[in-house]
């Protein structure tokens, strides 16, 4: 599964690698997953590549136009990075909207992205981006349906605090996510061309509200 890297918000200059260093700030994650991928691979055939291509190119181009920097692809994820949680919001909807509204060669499926948001501390690995927010944010983006942008607590108050926001954000419910301890409150991003989920649970369960892990 190939992957190409770049040097992302805060790495210290001249850090050759080996032991990790944090980054200078707390980041803003933004993680993208094309959903169905397998199926769309198969029904794309000789042209899935160039598919595939345009996907990232669009998503990178979204991402820089915000101020973040797109740090990999990982076979069709993407990973990116910001340093305020209101231009990853902006990011992930005119990726969204971009992707909705390409002309996709050929007939048959279209790519269809799933997207998370998180923020958090996080640490320089040889120019990959590691550490516990980066892994809750690849969880957090799992929740998420085709065409969905959800976020993070952490970043819909940042987001509010702020104000000005590109979108509003609704209730996503209470999610279990798989290694965390305690169910997790998503909200999603509210905007024309994403993909809004009604929420099954928007009450935190009484074991977390008890303070139960």
């Amino acid at each position: 599964m190939a992957r190409t890297t770049a040097t992302g918000p805060g790495r210290r200059p001249g850090h050759s690698g080996g032991e990790p260093a944090a980054l200078a700030r707390r980041v803003t994650i933004v993680h993208s997953d094309m959903v169905c991928s397998t199926e769309l691979a198969a029904a794309a055939g000789a042209r899935y590549p160039r598919v595939l291509a345009r996907h990232r190119a669009l998503i990178d181009a979204a991402v820089r136009r915000a101020g973040g920097r797109f740090l990999a692809h990982a076979g069709d994820g993407t990973l990116a990075l910001f340093d305020d949680p209101g231009d990853a919001l902006t990011a992930a909807v005119e990726a969204q909207r971009a992707l909705r509204d390409e002309p996709w060669p050929g007939a048959g499926p279209i790519p269809r992205v799933r997207m998370g948001i998180h923020a958090g501390d996080v640490y320089d690995l040889d120019g990959e981006p590691v550490g516990l927010a980066v892994n809750l944010g690849a969880r957090i983006m799992a929740e998420a349906a085709a065409g969905q942008v959800v976020v993070s607590d952490t970043v819909a108050r940042a987001v509010t605090s702020a104000g000005g926001a590109v979108a509003r954000l609704a209730d996503a419910g209470w999610h279990e996510i798989r290694n965390h301890a305690g169910p997790v409150h998503l909200h999603q991003v509210v905007a024309d061309g994403l993909t809004v989920v009604v929420p099954s649970t928007t009450t935190a369960p009484a074991r977390h509200l008890a303070g139960v892990a």
